[in-house]
């Protein structure tokens, strides 16, 4: 009944949430034409980029493909977001003919996890195994297992990611957010939508809801 009672108190966080945002005022988002969205450093960064690139599609925007990147960042000897100086950015933008870069990183990357706690009558006796920083969730007994119950956390995930001029080198927008979903997949996807959500008022390149 708990787990069932989570699902809409977790959808209904994801309507509410809303990322840290920065915005350089003397950024001129109607030049942005078309972007690509570079690996973010950290765990499972490729996963990251690549539901970034899909937000950024849903909206509208004009994304390149991110084999081609590859291929372009590997032969310039690019790894990670990390590799960008303001030269090197300008230099990317020419070869994949984009006007802007979005890059980040993946603080914290917490899986969904589920622990077996064995109680008892003696509270000295119960053995608790330490369960993260998502929030716990009681799914209920574990049939076969007397005085035991079954015990899970959320994902938890932080991403911060920021746009860059290719012609200047500036960051024009940049946003952090953490959240907790189902799993890293589904918290990742959250983030890059309200990140995506946040962008929409300020950048014409980008199809503004009904």
């Amino acid at each position: 009944m708990k787990k069932q009672l989570l699902l809409p108190a977790l959808l209904l966080l994801a309507a509410c949430a809303t990322p840290k945002v920065a915005i350089n005022p003397r950024a001129d988002f109607s030049g942005i034409k078309r972007v690509a969205v570079i690996s973010f450093n950290g765990p499972r960064g490729d996963l990251a980029a690549d539901l970034m690139t899909q937000s950024l599609l849903e909206r509208g925007a004009d994304v390149i493909e991110r084999q081609h990147l590859s291929a372009v960042m590997s032969e310039q000897s690019l790894t990670s977001s990390s590799s960008f100086d303001p030269a090197t950015a300008k230099q990317i933008g020419k070869l994949l003919g984009v006007d802007a870069l979005f890059v980040g990183t993946v603080a914290e990357s917490t899986p969904q996890s589920s622990y077996i706690v064995n109680q008892s009558d003696n509270p000295r006796n119960t053995t608790i195994t330490p369960v993260g920083s998502g929030t716990l969730y009681s799914e209920g007994s574990v049939m076969g297992m007397p005085n035991s119950q079954l015990l899970s956390t959320t994902a938890n995930v932080s991403l911060l990611s920021r746009m860059v001029d290719v012609q200047t080198g500036s960051i024009m927008w940049s946003a952090s957010m953490n959240y907790e979903g189902f799993d890293v997949s589904s918290a990742m996807s959250g983030i890059t939508d309200a990140f995506i959500r946040s962008l929409s008022p300020i950048w014409p390149g980008l199809y503004k809801p009904k």
